[in-house]
């Protein structure tokens, strides 16, 4: 081995890791048959690193590892194909794996590194087989057309690495001299894929989640149908949680329900919401935009075993030739799918999911006993948790039996009583449950009547400032933060502090959840279903609407100020709001008000294609530009002009975009009004157009 350097590059260095895949058993099983190859085998690889200026840090690897350093990726990448060419050579027995990775490094002391540079590079050496040589993506990008003679390389597709956040674009190196057939990479799911964080534990169908796992593992499709609030979606995270190991290439969560109403009915918007749920990256190899849809399939042929869950599809029609398109596209990736009906695809496996089983009427048990029906088990663990354990003993047993047996064994019901059993006794709920549907006898309604009088009891129950609140917070289309939530819900009859508290009681009553990881709030669909009827028919609906409008124009413009260029995305400033921009431009653009509108056209200006990742289809683009062609300048001239020009810069790339009709008049209405940045940019974007034009004529 060479010497340690006196010292070692930190500044853009790029990493050689290496190790014999396997030699822990070869030691044990023949330590005599290893001595002799493995000391060979350091030879080889110090005089290749040697030969292209790298160093080697004092030993700080395990087993038969090594560490490398060098100043110039393209040395770094050129002794690894040299040793391991060499190696296949000489030493053909033994299997040894390499890994590149470039970055800033950090120094443990001046003889070795420590941090997550080579930590990352560590990282990607596990993925891989013996001999097969692993670049990251930033390696890539430092080499790219400077790869050693008669090399190439081959793009493996987007990983979890193991404790790192953040996934990672995996390539591997080739030669003619070297096998390029390997096994797909051990990359383990840990940190690949977006399943939501349950927020409570998964209590009950352990039969259900062990069989449907193994059909899971056996099939490529399978649904999970059932009645709403029966528990699909919590056993369709159960089970993708348990088969993450098994999925190298993630585990993705898409639930439709946070789809665009404009969009609900086109398989493409189900195929780039998949996409962006799985944050596949619209850029191709060179750094080219391309379609989503392209994107995704790109992505999961790429990729090593996927599964992406597909929550609720009939929130849009256009799921099933999404998913048909999907599954043919991409072998090697599995769907797990909710809904109320199954999708009726070729091939599709159906789990149909009924109510937890519930005690029976002539249940007369100790409190020990309820332990045999999942539904009362839900019920005590949930109510537990809501600090109401105390209070059930045997004597309450059969009562406990009785309020599952009106809910129907139903867990979205179930959990609203629980919720509701830390401020009430057993009696005093029951007597509250009276006017549920089968309340007074053993064979409830149907699962959806139960549910809806399960939820519309709980309502009844609030009070008045938390009916307005969860009235209120049916305004929203997806996901939101706290501060939004208490400016649309605030008004003239709830101050702000009255309208947090209000909050705050929901979310103790299970009608509203809270994201554990990213602290934004959601209604479960059957409540935000419940609680829109409300709001359609109050009063207060103009005012909800309006204030909803107020925050999510202020939140475009926010983005349009951030000071990003080529159309980057701030997902931490606009992304997780996409649904309800959207959605608030939609309904002012119904509205006799269209300011609002206006206001978020503009904002987001010329980067309505990554917002709405529809740059090849037009999408919301044209819905906008179809928009305007209705509206007259006399909405407010200058408004008007600078829409036409922002999205006419978003079509560009789309002469038939219906926006272009409009250029002339709003370039002759913004000299008017003396708007010289909306004329400068519908002039740019005529002159794009008629150069477009030209070429494709030509």
């Amino acid at each position: 081995m060479t010497s340690p350097p006196t010292s070692l590059p930190t500044a853009g260095v790029t990493f050689l890791l290496t190790d014999i895949e396997g030699s822990t058993r070869a030691w044990q099983a023949a330590p005599e048959l290893m001595a002799a190859p493995v000391a060979r085998h350091y030879e080889i690889l110090d005089a290749a690193i040697s030969a292209n200026e790298g160093l080697r840090p004092e030993e700080q690897g395990e087993g038969d590892s090594i560490v490398a350093v060098f100043r110039n990726a393209r040395q770094a990448v050129a002794a690894a194909l040299a040793a391991q060419l060499a190696l296949r050579h000489e030493l053909p027995e033994l299997s040894v794996r390499m890994a590149l990775h470039s970055g800033d490094a950090m120094l443990r002391n001046e003889h070795n590194y420590v941090g997550l540079t080579i930590i990352r590079c560590a990282r990607i050496r596990s993925c891989g087989h013996g001999r097969q040589i692993l670049l990251s993506d930033d390696t890539m990008r430092a080499v790219e057309d400077r790869l050693p003679t008669g090399a190439d390389v081959i793009d493996l597709g987007v990983y979890g690495l193991r404790d790192l956040a953040g996934r990672e674009r995996i390539w591997q190196l080739t030669h003619p001299d070297l096998s390029t057939a390997f096994p797909p990479l051990k990359a383990g799911a840990s940190s690949a894929g977006n399943l939501p964080t349950p927020i409570s534990s998964f209590v009950g169908r352990l039969d259900e989640l062990t069989q449907l796992s193994h059909v899971l593992a056996q099939h490529r499709l399978v649904s999970i149908v059932g009645a709403a609030g029966v528990g699909k979606s919590r056993l369709a995270i159960a089970a993708a949680g348990a088969a993450a190991d098994s999925h190298a290439g993630g585990v993705w969560w898409v639930p439709l329900a946070d789809l665009a109403d404009h969009a609900e009915h086109e398989p493409a918007a189900v195929l780039r919401a998949i996409a962006k749920a799985c944050s596949v990256d619209a850029v191709d190899s060179v750094g080219d935009t391309i379609d989503p849809v392209e994107a995704l399939f790109n992505h999961f042929r790429s990729a090593a075993d996927a599964l992406v869950v597909i929550d609720d599809h009939e929130q849009a029609s256009g799921a099933v030739p999404a998913l048909e398109q999907l599954l043919a596209r991409c072998p090697s990736t599995r769907v797990l799918v909710t809904g109320r009906l199954p999708l009726g695809i070729a091939g599709e496996q159906v789990h149909a999911l009924g109510p937890l089983r519930t005690p029976p009427d002539a249940f007369h048990g100790g409190r020990s006993d309820l332990d045999a029906y999942d539904a009362a088990r839900l019920f005590v663990e949930r109510a537990a948790a809501a600090g109401a354990s105390a209070r059930f003993d045997d004597a309450e047993a059969t009562t406990v039996a009785h309020i599952c047996r009106v809910l129907g064994g139903l867990p979205l019901g179930l959990e609203l009583a629980a919720a509701r059993s830390a401020s009430t006794s057993l009696a005093q709920l029951v007597s509250s449950l009276g006017g549920l549907v089968g309340s007074t006898s053993a064979h409830p309604g149907t699962p959806s009547d139960t549910l809806a009088s399960s939820i519309a009891w709980s309502y009844q129950l609030l009070s008045v400032a938390e009916q307005t609140a969860l009235r209120r917070l049916a305004v929203f289309a997806a996901s939101f933060e706290v501060d939004a939530a208490v400016a649309v819900v605030s008004g003239s009859d709830l101050d702000d502090r009255t309208t947090v508290l209000a909050i705050q009681g929901l979310v103790d009553q299970h009608l509203l959840t809270v994201d554990d990881r990213s602290g934004r709030l959601s209604l479960q669909p059957a409540i935000q279903r419940f609680a829109a009827e409300r709001l359609t028919s109050s009063a207060d609906l103009p005012d909800v609407v309006g204030r909803h409008g107020e925050w999510f124009a202020a939140i475009a413009e926010r983005f349009a100020d951030s000071g990003l260029v080529d159309g980057a995305l701030p997902t931490t400033l606009l992304a997780p709001d996409e649904a309800d921009v959207i959605a608030a431009m939609s309904t002012s653009m119904r509205s006799i008000d269209p300011s609002v509108a206006y206001r978020i056209i503009v904002a987001v200006g010329d980067r309505w294609p990554v917002l709405d990742r529809t740059a090849a289809t037009g999408g919301i683009v044209d819905t906008i530009g179809s928009w305007l062609s209705t509206r007259s300048p006399s909405d407010g001239e200058q408004r008007w002009a600078d829409a036409v020009a922002h999205v006419s810069g978003a079509s560009i790339t789309r002469p038939d975009a219906p926006v272009h009709l409009l250029v002339a008049e709003a370039t002759a209405v913004a000299e008017l009004v003396h708007d010289q940045d909306s004329v400068d940019l519908l002039v740019r974007a005529a002159a794009t157009l008629a150069t477009t034009l030209a070429a494709a004529t030509a």
